[in-house]
Protein backbone atom coordinates (compact mmCIF):
# COMPACT_ATOMS: atom_id res chain seq x y z
CA UNK A 1 0.00 0.00 0.00
CA UNK A 2 2.82 2.39 0.85
CA UNK A 3 4.73 1.66 -2.37
CA UNK A 4 1.77 1.77 -4.75
CA UNK A 5 -0.11 4.65 -3.15
CA UNK A 6 -3.31 2.62 -2.81
CA UNK A 7 -6.10 3.64 -0.47
CA UNK A 8 -8.37 1.24 1.43
CA UNK A 9 -11.55 2.06 3.35
CA UNK A 10 -10.85 -0.72 5.81
CA UNK A 11 -7.84 -2.82 6.76
CA UNK A 12 -8.35 -6.14 8.55
CA UNK A 13 -5.62 -7.81 10.57
CA UNK A 14 -6.29 -11.51 9.99
CA UNK A 15 -4.21 -12.39 13.04
CA UNK A 16 -7.22 -11.51 15.22
CA UNK A 17 -10.06 -13.04 13.20
CA UNK A 18 -11.34 -15.95 15.38
CA UNK A 19 -12.49 -18.09 12.44
CA UNK A 20 -8.99 -17.93 10.97
CA UNK A 21 -7.27 -18.91 14.22
CA UNK A 22 -9.05 -22.16 15.06
CA UNK A 23 -7.19 -25.31 16.02
CA UNK A 24 -9.71 -28.12 16.37
CA UNK A 25 -9.10 -31.79 17.04
CA UNK A 26 -11.60 -33.87 15.08
CA UNK A 27 -12.27 -37.56 14.90
CA UNK A 28 -10.63 -37.86 11.49
CA UNK A 29 -7.95 -35.17 11.67
CA UNK A 30 -6.80 -31.71 12.70
CA UNK A 31 -8.48 -28.48 11.54
CA UNK A 32 -6.02 -25.59 11.33
CA UNK A 33 -7.05 -21.97 10.78
CA UNK A 34 -5.17 -20.13 8.03
CA UNK A 35 -3.97 -17.41 10.44
CA UNK A 36 -2.49 -19.85 12.97
CA UNK A 37 1.19 -19.04 13.50
CA UNK A 38 3.77 -21.66 12.61
CA UNK A 39 5.07 -21.63 16.20
CA UNK A 40 1.52 -22.36 17.44
CA UNK A 41 1.13 -25.10 14.86
CA UNK A 42 4.37 -26.72 15.95
CA UNK A 43 3.22 -26.63 19.57
CA UNK A 44 -0.15 -28.14 18.60
CA UNK A 45 1.53 -30.95 16.67
CA UNK A 46 3.74 -31.80 19.65
CA UNK A 47 0.69 -31.96 21.91
CA UNK A 48 -1.20 -34.14 19.44
CA UNK A 49 1.72 -36.57 19.18
CA UNK A 50 1.59 -37.10 22.94
CA UNK A 51 -2.18 -37.53 23.12
CA UNK A 52 -3.14 -39.47 19.99
CA UNK A 53 -2.34 -43.04 19.00
CA UNK A 54 1.14 -43.26 17.51
CA UNK A 55 -0.03 -44.52 14.11
CA UNK A 56 -2.31 -41.48 13.68
CA UNK A 57 0.43 -38.87 13.97
CA UNK A 58 3.02 -39.78 11.34
CA UNK A 59 2.14 -36.61 9.39
CA UNK A 60 2.37 -34.53 12.56
CA UNK A 61 5.87 -35.82 13.27
CA UNK A 62 6.94 -34.98 9.73
CA UNK A 63 5.67 -31.41 10.11
CA UNK A 64 7.36 -31.04 13.50
CA UNK A 65 10.68 -32.01 11.97
CA UNK A 66 10.24 -29.75 8.93
CA UNK A 67 9.12 -26.71 10.93
CA UNK A 68 12.13 -27.18 13.20
CA UNK A 69 14.37 -26.07 10.33
CA UNK A 70 11.95 -23.44 9.01
CA UNK A 71 13.46 -19.96 9.41
CA UNK A 72 14.12 -18.55 12.89
CA UNK A 73 12.02 -18.33 16.02
CA UNK A 74 11.03 -14.72 15.34
CA UNK A 75 9.67 -15.62 11.90
CA UNK A 76 7.77 -18.65 13.16
CA UNK A 77 6.14 -16.49 15.83
CA UNK A 78 4.50 -14.25 13.20
CA UNK A 79 4.36 -16.29 9.96
CA UNK A 80 0.96 -17.91 9.38
CA UNK A 81 0.00 -21.26 7.92
CA UNK A 82 -2.17 -19.65 5.23
CA UNK A 83 0.41 -17.03 4.31
CA UNK A 84 3.05 -19.70 3.78
CA UNK A 85 0.68 -21.77 1.65
CA UNK A 86 -0.71 -18.97 -0.52
CA UNK A 87 2.71 -17.47 -1.20
CA UNK A 88 3.11 -20.66 -3.26
CA UNK A 89 6.88 -20.62 -3.16
CA UNK A 90 8.38 -23.27 -5.46
CA UNK A 91 10.83 -24.10 -2.66
CA UNK A 92 8.26 -24.09 0.15
CA UNK A 93 9.25 -26.43 2.99
CA UNK A 94 5.66 -27.21 3.96
CA UNK A 95 3.61 -27.29 0.74
CA UNK A 96 5.07 -30.63 -0.44
CA UNK A 97 4.11 -32.08 2.94
CA UNK A 98 0.54 -30.74 2.81
CA UNK A 99 0.19 -32.32 -0.61
CA UNK A 100 1.78 -35.66 0.28
CA UNK A 101 -0.17 -35.96 3.53
CA UNK A 102 -3.50 -35.60 1.73
CA UNK A 103 -4.44 -32.27 3.32
CA UNK A 104 -7.53 -30.39 2.16
CA UNK A 105 -7.89 -26.61 1.97
CA UNK A 106 -11.15 -24.87 2.89
CA UNK A 107 -11.70 -21.69 0.89
CA UNK A 108 -14.31 -18.99 1.59
CA UNK A 109 -15.47 -16.07 -0.52
CA UNK A 110 -16.74 -12.63 0.54
CA UNK A 111 -20.35 -13.92 0.60
CA UNK A 112 -19.56 -16.77 2.97
CA UNK A 113 -19.62 -19.55 0.38
CA UNK A 114 -17.16 -22.32 1.23
CA UNK A 115 -15.51 -24.84 -1.04
CA UNK A 116 -12.90 -27.51 -0.37
CA UNK A 117 -9.96 -28.45 -2.57
CA UNK A 118 -7.23 -31.05 -2.18
CA UNK A 119 -3.82 -29.52 -1.48
CA UNK A 120 -2.35 -31.34 -4.49
CA UNK A 121 -4.75 -29.43 -6.79
CA UNK A 122 -4.33 -26.00 -5.20
CA UNK A 123 -1.01 -24.97 -6.75
CA UNK A 124 -1.40 -24.04 -10.42
CA UNK A 125 1.92 -22.49 -11.39
CA UNK A 126 4.67 -20.16 -10.28
CA UNK A 127 3.21 -18.18 -7.35
CA UNK A 128 -0.24 -19.06 -8.66
CA UNK A 129 -2.95 -20.79 -6.63
CA UNK A 130 -6.62 -21.71 -7.07
CA UNK A 131 -8.02 -18.60 -5.37
CA UNK A 132 -10.39 -16.10 -6.94
CA UNK A 133 -10.01 -12.38 -6.20
CA UNK A 134 -12.90 -12.55 -3.73
CA UNK A 135 -11.65 -15.66 -1.90
CA UNK A 136 -9.27 -16.39 0.96
CA UNK A 137 -7.91 -19.57 2.49
CA UNK A 138 -10.02 -20.28 5.57
CA UNK A 139 -8.45 -23.41 7.03
CA UNK A 140 -6.44 -26.55 6.41
CA UNK A 141 -7.61 -30.05 7.29
CA UNK A 142 -4.86 -32.59 7.96
CA UNK A 143 -6.15 -36.18 8.23
CA UNK A 144 -4.75 -38.61 10.78
CA UNK A 145 -2.57 -41.27 9.25
CA UNK A 146 -3.88 -44.83 9.16
CA UNK A 147 -2.24 -47.97 10.59
CA UNK A 148 0.88 -48.79 8.56
CA UNK A 149 0.78 -45.41 6.85
CA UNK A 150 4.01 -43.41 7.06
CA UNK A 151 4.84 -39.79 6.17
CA UNK A 152 8.37 -38.45 5.89
CA UNK A 153 9.86 -35.03 5.23
CA UNK A 154 13.08 -33.99 3.51
CA UNK A 155 15.00 -30.76 3.10
CA UNK A 156 18.37 -30.19 1.49
CA UNK A 157 19.94 -26.75 1.92
CA UNK A 158 23.39 -25.18 1.94
CA UNK A 159 23.28 -25.19 5.74
CA UNK A 160 21.03 -26.93 8.23
CA UNK A 161 19.73 -23.98 10.24
CA UNK A 162 17.63 -21.08 8.91
CA UNK A 163 18.26 -21.51 5.20
CA UNK A 164 16.05 -21.81 2.13
CA UNK A 165 15.84 -25.22 0.54
CA UNK A 166 17.60 -26.37 -2.59
CA UNK A 167 15.34 -29.39 -2.84
CA UNK A 168 12.72 -30.62 -0.40
CA UNK A 169 10.06 -33.28 -0.38
CA UNK A 170 7.02 -34.77 1.32
CA UNK A 171 6.51 -38.53 1.04
CA UNK A 172 3.77 -40.88 2.15
CA UNK A 173 3.27 -44.62 1.80
CA UNK A 174 0.47 -46.83 3.11
CA UNK A 175 1.12 -50.55 3.44
CA UNK A 176 -1.20 -53.49 3.83
CA UNK A 177 -0.52 -57.18 4.33
CA UNK A 178 -1.45 -59.48 1.46
CA UNK A 179 -0.52 -63.16 1.32
CA UNK A 180 2.04 -62.66 4.10
CA UNK A 181 3.69 -59.79 2.20
CA UNK A 182 3.59 -56.04 2.77
CA UNK A 183 2.16 -54.33 -0.31
CA UNK A 184 1.90 -50.60 -1.10
CA UNK A 185 -1.81 -49.71 -1.14
CA UNK A 186 -1.34 -45.94 -1.51
CA UNK A 187 1.53 -43.49 -1.89
CA UNK A 188 2.40 -39.88 -2.62
CA UNK A 189 5.74 -38.25 -3.43
CA UNK A 190 5.99 -34.47 -3.85
CA UNK A 191 9.11 -32.38 -4.52
CA UNK A 192 9.86 -28.69 -4.09
CA UNK A 193 12.70 -26.83 -5.76
CA UNK A 194 12.57 -28.82 -9.00
CA UNK A 195 9.83 -26.90 -10.84
CA UNK A 196 7.92 -23.58 -10.70
CA UNK A 197 5.64 -25.12 -8.06
CA UNK A 198 5.58 -28.17 -5.78
CA UNK A 199 5.49 -31.17 -8.09
CA UNK A 200 4.03 -34.64 -7.58
CA UNK A 201 6.00 -37.62 -8.86
CA UNK A 202 2.88 -39.30 -10.23
CA UNK A 203 4.61 -41.93 -12.37
CA UNK A 204 6.68 -43.05 -9.41
CA UNK A 205 3.59 -43.15 -7.21
CA UNK A 206 1.73 -45.30 -9.73
CA UNK A 207 4.72 -47.60 -10.01
CA UNK A 208 4.79 -48.19 -6.24
CA UNK A 209 1.11 -49.01 -5.77
CA UNK A 210 0.17 -52.70 -5.53
CA UNK A 211 3.80 -53.84 -5.39
CA UNK A 212 5.56 -55.68 -2.55
CA UNK A 213 7.54 -53.42 -0.22
CA UNK A 214 11.16 -54.54 -0.53
CA UNK A 215 14.57 -53.40 -1.76
CA UNK A 216 13.79 -54.38 -5.34
CA UNK A 217 10.82 -52.02 -5.29
CA UNK A 218 13.07 -49.17 -4.11
CA UNK A 219 15.53 -49.71 -6.94
CA UNK A 220 12.74 -49.90 -9.52
CA UNK A 221 11.13 -46.74 -8.13
CA UNK A 222 14.44 -44.85 -8.36
CA UNK A 223 14.69 -45.76 -12.04
CA UNK A 224 11.15 -44.47 -12.67
CA UNK A 225 11.92 -41.34 -10.67
CA UNK A 226 14.85 -40.49 -12.97
CA UNK A 227 12.35 -40.01 -15.81
CA UNK A 228 9.54 -38.65 -13.65
CA UNK A 229 11.26 -35.61 -12.08
CA UNK A 230 13.60 -33.66 -14.37
CA UNK A 231 15.75 -30.69 -13.43
CA UNK A 232 15.95 -27.83 -15.91
CA UNK A 233 18.49 -25.02 -15.95
CA UNK A 234 15.96 -22.61 -14.44
CA UNK A 235 14.98 -24.92 -11.55
CA UNK A 236 14.22 -22.66 -8.56
CA UNK A 237 16.16 -24.73 -6.05
CA UNK A 238 17.98 -27.80 -7.37
CA UNK A 239 20.88 -27.24 -9.77
CA UNK A 240 21.23 -29.00 -13.09
CA UNK A 241 24.77 -29.87 -14.14
CA UNK A 242 25.75 -30.63 -17.75
CA UNK A 243 22.93 -30.80 -20.28
CA UNK A 244 20.05 -28.28 -20.15
CA UNK A 245 17.66 -30.96 -18.92
CA UNK A 246 18.94 -33.84 -16.79
CA UNK A 247 17.75 -36.37 -14.29
CA UNK A 248 18.02 -35.93 -10.55
CA UNK A 249 21.19 -37.53 -9.28
CA UNK A 250 20.83 -41.02 -7.92
CA UNK A 251 22.31 -39.83 -4.64
CA UNK A 252 19.56 -37.24 -4.20
CA UNK A 253 16.94 -39.80 -5.12
CA UNK A 254 18.29 -42.23 -2.53
CA UNK A 255 18.07 -39.50 0.12
CA UNK A 256 14.60 -38.35 -0.74
CA UNK A 257 12.61 -41.45 -1.64
CA UNK A 258 11.39 -42.77 1.71
CA UNK A 259 14.69 -42.41 3.65
CA UNK A 260 14.61 -44.91 6.50
CA UNK A 261 10.91 -45.47 5.94
CA UNK A 262 9.68 -48.87 7.02
CA UNK A 263 13.17 -50.35 7.28
CA UNK A 264 11.81 -53.04 9.52
CA UNK A 265 9.65 -54.22 6.63
CA UNK A 266 12.44 -54.35 4.05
Amino acid sequence: MRLKGLQYQALICVAFVPELNKLNLKEDGLEIGAAVKLAELQKAFRKVVKERAAYETSSCNAFIEQIKWFAGTQIKNVASVGGNICTASPISDLNPLWMAAGAKFEIIDCKGNIRTIAAENFFLGYRKVDLASNEILLSVFLPWTRPFEFVKEFKQAHRRDDDIALVNAGMRVCLEERNEKWVVSDASIVYGGVAPFSLSATKTKNYLISKAWNRELLQGALEVLQKDILLKEDAPGGTAVGSPEIHLSSRLQAWTLFPGLGNELV
